[in-house]
């Protein structure tokens, strides 16, 4: 902005810029010709500022000094920031840009005609291009009014199918609904149906269950003590054996560990490889050996006490648990015998085979106490066989074997499908079904009425969601006449580079990873846009809400702006804050039918007759943008 310093720069300004023709407000410079009344001198020769703010002399009109608050004395210089300048873009369409903009060296795209930079001939050559910048904008214009044209065409076919379609879907509707009612009811018989039978078949089997029970329990009277009496033997002999088993071990262990090496006997070499191939795949059994050592014999006969008494109270309350128990017990007997013999055999090959003069201490400490471990074993065996013969073990085996047999024939007996026990048939007469025949007749009327009630099922419940959603879509708002029911749920997207946005009409947006796939959701179809007055929708804008929520930031959501045209694409996609999306789309959705789309196809064959502005400034078409 320029300061007023003196009568002398004020007259070389007008030598300038002309002095301003107060008859004829047409030659201000940058003026609005919408104003152009109020460009002329009032009674006392002044020009009233547009705002009502006050009025200044009318020479001081475009004297580069800003003396209007609104900016309206200087239409055509750079001297108020609040200004804006008028290009007549004469061949085109006239445009309004700020006056910052006017002679900054810059020739403003929206100035085709140049007229911005007036006084910088001497820095910039802003040709006049109107005439042609306006014969393409015409051109586009026509293209653009034949898509609008075609895109009316194309929304009157979508109603037309919109009708087709929400008949049809009525007619659906209509059908399923009437099926539904029948499923219904037959659903309902076939429900009681199972429910009758399943009831009749609970109460046969708790009689044939009764019949068996009574069987399994005499079993269990007369055999689980026996089992009982066998398990308890099993854990005696058990003990013995691990003694067994954890006194070789050490004797053993010793050798590996303290023999001297420097003799180089083979019988120890022999002895030790022989014991690292069973330590190697038993690599726990020291542990437990040095385990048993350390005890007392108090703390030892304590610990085999409880675990005897633990196996009182858990396997002796049931054949089921009692004879699975007799099982790993027999089978860790099996097992510890062989380990036995195997170890004891290699200690038994090393006293045999040491070398005597050789002073190995570790070895003559190994080979007497195999020696002590043989006494103890011969009087244990003793014990064991004692106690076997006091509880004549060799019959109570037999009797245990035959228990399990029966208990478990009793089993497969009441797992096995169609059993007959005709035994148990309670007609005098013997002509009726047993109660394991009349369970198996019952099992296969219920196996058909369970297919005949999951098949109703089935049935009604798909037509139960083919109804609710027929009539959701029936009654969801799909735009006027319904025109976007033909394309519901279809899906449009954009290849933007880093993603691909994607927008499925009325039901969700999504943002795709280009590089790995991954998927984002922009949000679900909420809502249409709102008019101006915010009481009618407005059927071009669509919002897509609460989508996957941001990092520190709010959920995704996109709104989804459509433009008249015959083809439905996504032509852009934008984030002006931060995880809010807003794409720019076509379709014909947004196009009217008006005499001037129809008349679209005559204008295109007209372009060389249109009119260039020069002959319709009078008009005072004014456009913000080109």
């Amino acid at each position: 902005m320029l300061l007023r310093v003196s009568l002398a720069s004020l007259l070389t300004v007008t030598s300038v810029l002309g002095t301003p023709d107060i008859r004829h407000a047409q030659s201000i410079r940058g003026m609005n010709p919408q104003f152009k009344d109020k460009y002329v001198a009032n009674e006392r020769g002044n020009f009233a500022c547009l705002d009502g703010s006050g009025e200044i002399p009318f020479s001081r009109v475009n004297d580069d000094y800003c003396d209007c608050a609104d900016g309206s004395d200087e239409p055509g210089t750079s001297a108020c920031n609040n200004g804006s300048f008028y290009c007549a873009n004469v061949g085109h369409v006239p445009a309004i840009i700020s006056s910052n903009n006017v002679n900054d060296g810059v020739c403003d795209p929206m100035c085709c005609d140049g007229s911005d930079e007036w006084n910088m001939a001497d820095v910039v050559s802003c040709p006049d291009i109107c005439e042609k910048v306006g014969r393409e904008y015409r051109k586009q214009a026509v293209a653009a009014q034949e898509s609008a044209a075609r895109g009316a065409v194309m929304r009157e076919k979508l109603i037309d199918q919109a009708k087709g379609i929400r008949e049809a879907k009525q007619l659906e509707l209509d059908e399923k609904s009437i099926r539904l009612e029948k499923v219904e009811k037959s659903f309902k018989e076939a429900e009681e149906l199972k429910d009758s039978l399943e009831e009749s078949l609970k109460v046969a089997k708790e009689a044939l269950d009764k019949g068996r029970e009574a069987k399994k329990q005499a079993i269990v009277d007369v055999y689980l003590p026996k089992l009982n009496t066998y398990r308890k033997h099993l854990s005696a002999e058990l003990h013995k054996l691990r003694a067994h088993h954890d006194a070789l071990v050490l004797l053993l262990r010793s050798v590996r560990n303290d023999h001297n090496s420097e003799f180089n006997d083979p019988a120890v070499s022999a002895a030790i490889a022989a014991y690292t191939e069973y330590y190697d795949a038993h690599p726990y059994i020291e542990d437990a050996a040095l385990e048993y050592a350390e005890e007392d014999d108090n703390a030892r006969r304590e610990r085999q006490l409880a675990m005897d008494n633990d196996g009182d109270s858990q396997d002796s309350v049931s054949f089921e648990v009692c004879s699975p128990a007799i099982s790993i017990y027999e089978n860790e007997r099996e097992t510890l015998i062989g380990d036995i013999e195997r170890l004891w055999q290699t200690l038994d090959d090393l006293r045999t085979g040491y070398n005597k003069n050789y002073h190995d201490l570790a070895v003559k400490a190994a080979v007497v106490g195999l020696d002590e471990y043989e006494a103890v074993r011969e009087k244990d065996l003793a014990e064991i066989q004692e106690a076997a013969s006091a509880i004549g073990l060799e019959e109570l085996v037999q009797q245990v074997q035959e228990g399990v047999d029966k208990h478990m024939e009793l089993e497969n007996e009441s797992q096995a499908e169609g059993n007959s026990n005709v035994d148990e048939c309670t007609e005098p007469d013997g002509g009726c079904l047993s109660d394991a025949a009349h369970v198996k007749e019952l099992e296969d009327k219920l196996s058909d009425a369970r297919s005949a009630y999951w098949d109703l099922q089935s049935e009604r419940s798909t037509l139960k969601n083919t109804v609710s959603n027929l009539r959701e879509l029936l009654s969801k708002d799909l735009g006027p006449d319904s025109v976007y029911m033909p394309v519901d749920k279809e899906c449009y997207s954009l290849d933007a580079g880093e993603y691909t946005y994607e927008v499925c009409l009325l039901d969700r947006a999504t943002q795709i990873s280009n590089k790995d796939g991954s998927r984002q959701s922009l949000g679900s179809f909420t809502e249409f846009g709102k008019l101006s007055d915010g009481a009618l929708a407005d059927y071009s804008v669509h919002k897509y809400l609460q989508g996957t929520k941001c990092w520190n930031g709010p959920n995704r959501s996109l709104v989804a702006s459509f433009e008249c045209a015959d083809e439905i694409k996504v032509l852009g996609v934008s984030e002006p804050e931060k995880c809010e999306y807003h794409a720019k789309m076509t379709g014909p959705f947004a196009c009217v039918v008006s005499e001037e789309t129809v008349s679209s196809e005559q204008n295109a064959e007209n372009i060389d007759d249109v009119p260039a502005m020069s002959d319709v400034v009078g008009e005072q078409k004014i456009h913000d943008e080109l």
